[in-house]
């Protein structure tokens, strides 16, 4: 180190950063504390705002307009903001320089709702951005256009278009996202694909684009010229071209600083130190954006290349180093990975083996192709359809390693002292690696074997979920207006009952199956199905659809068949279909793990069913002391008949949680009900701002009239109970 004062300097900066973010917080870190946007402003406020455009984006629906040196008014306050997004509608025409005006809603980004779902507010927030604007008015106050940023921008729609035009809507979106980086338009299953076999990271703008690129132009350009300078220059001049054409990431930040080093060298006729290059990188990105210390694309860039000059060197004398490569960066990157994506895709080590070098053929052919069909289109297009051929071998090899056995290892979200373990032990590894170089060869080799088989304490380490065999948890995700409840029993089974939502679309993909991946459920042993509304069922029909890329269901139980409606019925075939078991449940009916007993107490067959929310399937949780009650939607008379069961099976018992029924509608969790619960602890799933009103103000006041602690899930998200040795702990997302 005393050789490399800059490293030095650079980790020093580094690491006064992490300090900084992780301990003194909004203290010292401006972006860590809420912007005036924030502090002036409520959601759905009318304002005025006027700002100069620099980025446009085209989105599913809307037009995203990014502003610049924004002021904003409103009847309050004036205020100025750094940078802003705009939704417009698509078809509106701006160019980057023009500043516009713009009067509409206020509104701010989500907060992770349950653990393992995207944190809306800390992506943007990351990125300097606290909120958008929903356009109502808009128009153009001055028509300056940033001439270079607009042709740049034009070019590479225009680019865009051809590669769709050339290879059809699926392979043209990939390619563009692979050489563009822009991923509108994208089918997000292939991406979800791709993401789940490992390789999801050659959608991103990385190292080996920038790489390709910048010292391919700066050593053709060198050799044509004779000239290191020359060549140098063309090759910084073009390479930062490209960034501003795709958009400055933190890949894009990491990979240019480092190819300055590369060719400054060169320039120079000074040696190239790669580890100085990438700590000067790391202090330059974060210097710039403290936060990136947040992003997993920070970590999973740098660290992908600190494996290359750390680990890599250890296999240096052994053959297939691109095996070998594949797996230093696997293993320096398996706890970002898990803490990031929750599962590790068992076969990517040998999909990359030939993924990263069909990417370098995939980006030459593609640059080489489109420049080409400026002048030949047809041999262009025959250079495109090769890519084609690439994409195609890309996506058929997914889809064969996800039919393997094993292929994803659900493992969920490790702790941040689970990694340091983990790594902990990696650096021993290292260590000890380095002072057995002198030793002869063979020697090497048998003790790196040795050493080597400390990773797998650090694996098993990074992956166990300590403290909860034995134990019982029961959470109440936050799925908007709709009902998604999560047990875990204390032998490791997994529960769902219900699932669905009727304002978040794609509730399945976004909300339920994110966080059952965190918490390590790849496998949901039992589904119950209360009843047959779309706000109870489909993000299940979700999961099913998506059981391949997703989690596996092994059980479905339902209500008696004289309760299903259409809509539970087409879930039965569907299921089957799926090769998942289909069971009924009736009154008496028991699931048991342990001390953990599922006890149905309605509806009763008896009762002469109409299929809905009286007919709700009711469950009784019990594990030890304690009780939960889990009732669909069940109300009026079918709460009734309920009481009727209640009134025998409560005797003696003391109910911690009641799950209310109806999302806490005034037509359940009656008086009478309440005197035979009498809950601990009342929880309330339902939408914010719900168009229902839920919950209603008179099912509250009988809650509180009962003594009974109210947890909506609107205003604390996931509401988790944990019982472990007959005590009771209680967890929320947010609000304390």
């Amino acid at each position: 180190m005393r050789d490399r004062p800059l490293l030095c300097a650079c980790l020093f900066v580094v690491a006064s950063l992490i300090l900084a973010v992780t301990a003194a917080g909004d203290s010292l870190i401006r972006e860590l504390r809420p912007s005036k946007l924030e502090r002036c402003l409520e959601e759905g406020e009318q304002v005025q705002a006027e700002g100069t455009v620099c980025r446009i984006e085209e989105k599913t629906k809307v037009q995203a307009v990014y502003l610049k040196r924004v002021s904003i008014r409103c009847r309050s306050a004036s205020f100025y903001e750094n940078n802003l997004i705009i939704y417009t509608d698509p078809g509106q025409l701006f160019k980057i320089g023009n500043r516009i005006k713009v009067q509409g809603e206020v509104s701010f980004f989500e907060e992770a709702a349950n653990p393992g779902n995207f944190d809306q507010k800390r992506y943007y927030q990351i990125r300097g951005i606290h909120g958008l604007i929903w356009a109502g008015n808009i128009s153009v106050s001055d028509r300056s256009v940033c001439a270079f940023r607009q042709r740049l921008a034009e070019f590479r729609n225009s680019w865009r278009k051809m590669l769709i035009t050339e290879l059809g809507d699926q392979n043209g979106t990939v390619l563009a996202a692979i050489m563009l980086g822009e991923k509108a338009g994208m089918e997000p299953e292939l991406k979800s694909l791709y993401q789940a076999n490992g390789i999801g990271h050659i959608l991103a703008i990385s190292g080996l684009h920038l790489s390709l690129i910048g010292l391919g132009a700066y050593r053709l350009l060198r050799r044509l010229t004779g000239s290191y300078l020359a060549g140098g220059a063309a090759g910084i001049l073009f390479l930062g071209t490209y960034v501003l054409m795709i958009g400055v990431t933190v890949s894009a930040a990491r990979a240019a600083v480092m190819f300055l080093f590369r060719v400054g060298a060169d320039m120079s006729g000074r040696h190239y130190d790669a580890p100085t290059a990438l700590g000067t990188a790391a202090a330059v990105v974060l210097l710039w954006r403290p936060l990136y210390l947040y992003d997993g694309g920070f970590w999973m860039s740098f660290g992908a290349v600190s494996a290359m000059i750390v680990i890599l060197p250890l296999f240096r004398e052994l053959p297939m180093q691109g095996l070998w490569a594949s797996i230093s960066v696997n293993l320096f990157l398996t706890p970002v990975i898990l803490r990031c994506f929750f599962e590790i895709p068992v076969y990517s080590i040998f999909l990359n083996l030939y993924v990263i070098p069909l990417l370098s053929v995939l980006l030459v052919l593609g640059m080489a192709g489109s420049m080409l069909y400026l002048l030949l289109p047809s041999l262009g297009g025959l250079f495109l359809a090769v890519c084609g051929i690439v994409l195609w071998i890309y996506e058929k090899s997914c889809e064969w390693a996800l039919t393997l056995p094993g292929a994803r290892w659900v493992a969920g979200r490790p702790a941040l002292w689970q990694m340091a373990v983990y790594y902990i032990l990696l650096g021993i590894i290292i260590c000890l690696n380095v002072r057995s170089r002198k030793r002869t060869l063979k020697k090497r080799k048998k003790r790196r074997f040795l050493y080597f088989t400390l990773v797998l304490p650090g694996v098993l380490v990074l992956c166990c979920r300590f403290g909860e065999r034995g134990s019982f948890q029961t959470a109440v995700l936050d799925v908007g207006q709709g009902d998604c409840i999560f047990l875990r029993g204390p032998h490791g089974n997994n529960y769902l009952v219900d699932g669905g939502s009727s304002d978040v679309e794609e509730v399945g993909r976004y909300r339920i199956e994110s966080y059952l991946k965190a918490v390590g459920a790849g496998t949901i042993d039992y589904v119950i199905i209360s009843h047959g509304d779309e706000d109870h069922i489909n993000g299940i029909e979700e999961l099913i659809g998506r059981r391949k890329i997703g989690v596996s269901i092994r059980r479905i139980v339902l209500p008696p068949e004289e309760a299903w409606n259409e809509r539970l019925q087409a879930l039965a075939c569907r299921a089957g279909e799926a090769g998942i078991l289909v069971y009924t449940m009736k009154p008496g009916d028991k699931i048991i793990e342990g001390d953990l007993k599922i006890t149905c107490l309605a509806p009763s067959l008896q009762e002469g069913l109409t299929p809905g929310n009286e007919a709700s399937m009711v469950l009784a949780v019990e594990f030890g002391a304690f009780d939960m009650l889990l009732t669909g939607d069940v109300e009026n008379e079918g709460e009734e008949r309920l009481l009727k069961s209640l009134e025998g099976y409560s005797k003696g018992r003391t109910w911690e949680v009641l799950k209310a029924a109806h999302h806490g509608s005034g037509n359940a969790t009656s008086v009478d009900f309440l005197k035979i619960i009498r809950p601990r602890y009342t929880v309330i799933s339902a939408g914010a701002d719900n168009p229902y009103g839920h919950p209603h103000e008179d099912t509250l006041e009988r809650l509180r009239n009962a003594g009974s602690s109210i947890l909506k899930t609107p205003e604390h998200g996931m509401i988790l109970f944990r019982v472990h040795k007959n005590r009771m702990f209680l967890r929320q997302m947010r609000g304390g």
